[in-house]
């Protein structure tokens, strides 16, 4: 009897390592809701359990049913399997949050950047298809990924997901830092009105433009509708290159509920003294160097958290890119962090912290539930009839991003909003039609009264390439000096047009103004267009055979990376001429993925489908394959 005992015993242990490397717990709350995981290394799991529960109890007591996942993950498919699993059932995935050592995922061949990105788009954006490379020989928990030729190269997270990761050498650290985290959110309730907010913004970032600084506050009153009635309810720092000291003193403030820090804060990141700060802003958003590098053990977003102040959660960057906060007004009325961080979301974006977390609940709406459900467009469209531009905002996104509505329904929104933060999320929801209300709307909002709009507007006429566009960026550029900003972009976006047509188009500009130099003026710009330009040069030195193939393919990623339209006829040409190397022809096909909003962008794809059905070689059909995704 005893060695039957003993026999069963061995084949259950032996069982439990076969099957044992996972183990799943189930929620203990009973509902329909969409569910959330929580997923752990076994290590930290073993060193944090109790923790770990107190989190998954408070996450539950705020309605949200909640998985456990731990185990021994030697790949993150190992963990993107269990997600997707989640995802298929009934109840469905609402988010997942990855604590302790996940593996990272990096990877390559999302753009035409070939370098790696650390992005958790590979566990929370079930659309993409990506395809194991490599495992990295040093840092082991860093695993390399391709994108798919045929993968979309649109985010479309499926859940939102965020990071609870220490990393250090010594295990027992990051045990304690983990455990004194979770333990302080559930420790923090989630009735706190957001009503004061901190923003700084040095004068790199706005290129020294005072309008833009002195615009920005107009626009976070649209966001934050429940700020008190105080001075210091709203704080912008002062316009200055170094906001050191003013950082430091506004992260000991503990009423501060939202931080802002754009650009000037990478010094501060580094200071030693962030280390032995309590900071307070329960949240903070970072559009700085990537604070978020987290396949890094020194990334500085941790120094935020894993404190015994109040921060719950940052946003910051795993590498360089831009950061959109127009749907920041959203975290007033009580959505959770998650969700918000989702909308509009790319590659590199990161959440570190709770994404479950929320300020009070000021919404009448059930947002939180909307955003976890599948998209309903007819609710969209009545959402975008209430006049509230933090909802108006919302119902744009929603309504482009799934193609729920036709550009005609949006470009009202843009033209006669008297919302700042609407006018700009219309004309970023254009953007996805890439048609002439697009064009038209650019057009108009380079001489938007918000200098964001028009900043954009400018920036989007450079990526357009349209001629219909230069007769307005030259009114722009002579008329509206005192935004520096837009007319830097501007001057950088003339050089994207045929170079005959802008000097033209500001010689007759120039001559119908009433300005006391307009001949001197005049001369001075037809004397800076009678040299060929950069570009121009370019363009003819890609077409000499006679050049180095390695020289030519420099050549076109710089006119690619300017976005210089008259290069695209001389681009298509190389690629479909077969006596070119193929290295060559397929380097100048990735180069063209970089204008999808080209007004060539038709041609480019009617040359691709042709040759698609031609004989070609598999590397350059490949490659145009997936420069038509990213066109597309």
């Amino acid at each position: 009897m005893q060695k039957s005992l003993f026999a069963l015993l061995i084949l259950f242990s032996i069982a439990v390592t076969a099957y044992g490397q996972l183990k799943i717990e189930k929620p203990s709350l009973g509902t329909s809701n969409k569910a959330f995981a929580i997923v752990v290394d076994q290590d930290t799991y073993t060193h944090t359990e109790d923790a770990i529960r107190a989190y998954q109890k408070t996450v539950e007591g705020d309605g949200i049913p909640t998985y456990i996942i731990h185990g021994v993950f030697n790949r993150p498919d190992d963990i993107k399997k269990e997600l997707i699993k989640l995802h298929k059932t009934k109840q469905s995935l609402e988010g997942a949050v990855f604590i302790g050592n996940i593996p990272i995922p990096m990877v390559y061949d999302f753009s035409a950047n070939s370098m790696a990105i650390p992005s958790d788009r590979f566990y929370d954006d079930l659309h993409l298809n990506f395809e194991y490379v490599k495992q990295d020989a040093a840092q082991t928990n860093l695993h390399y990924y391709k994108l798919q030729e045929s993968s979309p190269r649109n985010i479309n997270p499926s859940f939102y997901s965020a990071r609870i990761y220490y990393p250090t050498l010594k295990p027992s650290d990051s045990y304690e830092a983990i455990t004194s985290y979770l333990l302080k959110v559930a420790g923090t309730r989630r009735d706190n009105v957001l009503d004061h907010v901190v923003s700084s913004t040095s004068r790199n970032y706005y290129n020294g433009c005072t309008a833009a600084w002195k615009d920005e506050p107009k626009a976070y009153k649209e966001y934050f509708p429940f700020l008190v009635k105080r001075t210091n309810s709203l704080q912008q720092l002062a316009f200055k290159t170094n906001n050191n000291a003013s950082i430091l003193n506004e992260m000991q403030r503990k009423e501060v509920d939202l931080f802002l820090i754009r650009s000037d804060s990478s010094p501060i990141l580094q200071d030693p003294k962030i280390k032995q700060l309590h900071t307070y802003p329960l949240y903070i958003i970072l559009d700085t160097q990537p604070a978020g590098a987290f396949d890094s053990t020194a990334y500085a977003a941790r120094q935020y958290i894993f404190n015994p102040g109040h921060t719950i959660a940052v946003q910051a960057n795993s590498r360089p890119a831009t950061t959109d906060i127009n749907f920041s007004g959203l975290l007033s009325y009580g959505i959770r962090w998650g969700h918000i961080h989702n909308l509009g979301l790319n590659l590199e974006r990161h959440l570190f912290g709770d994404p479950t977390f929320h300020f009070a609940n000021k919404d009448t709406e059930k947002l939180n539930e909307k955003l976890s459900q599948e998209d309903n467009p007819e609710y969209w469209r009545l959402l975008l009839k209430k006049d509230n531009p933090i909802y108006q905002t919302l119902a744009l996104y929603k309504l482009s991003a799934n193609n729920a509505t036709l550009s005609e329904a949006v470009t009202p929104y843009f033209e006669t909003s008297p919302y700042r933060t609407v006018r700009l999320q219309a004309l970023n929801a254009l953007s996805a039609y890439k048609n002439k209300d697009f064009t038209a709307a650019v057009s108009t909002g380079l001489s938007d009264e918000y200098e964001l709009v028009a900043q954009q507007a400018a920036v989007y006429a450079r990526m357009i390439g349209d001629t219909t566009l230069i007769p307005s960026l030259a009114h722009v550029w002579i008329n509206d000096k005192s935004r520096l900003r837009v007319q830097q972009i501007i001057i950088a976006a003339f050089e994207v047009f045929d170079r005959n047509r802008v000097e033209k188009s500001l010689t007759k500009a120039l001559s119908n103004s009433n300005r006391l130099h307009q001949e001197t003026e005049i001369e001075s710009v037809k004397n800076s267009y009678m040299q060929p330009s950069v570009l121009e040069i370019s363009l003819e030195q890609i077409k000499d055979k006679t050049r180095p193939t390695e020289e030519r393919i420099a050549l076109v990623k710089l006119l690619a990376a300017r976005n210089y339209h008259p290069g695209i006829d001389g681009i298509l040409d190389i690629i479909n001429d077969r006596q070119e190397p193929i290295e060559l022809r397929i380097a100048f096909a990735t180069a063209l993925g970089t204008f999808s909003h080209s007004w060539k962008r038709e041609a480019i794809l009617l040359n691709f489908q042709t040759l698609l059905k031609s004989k070609i070689s598999k590397e350059l059909k490949i490659e145009i394959e997936r420069t038509i995704n990213r066109l597309n």
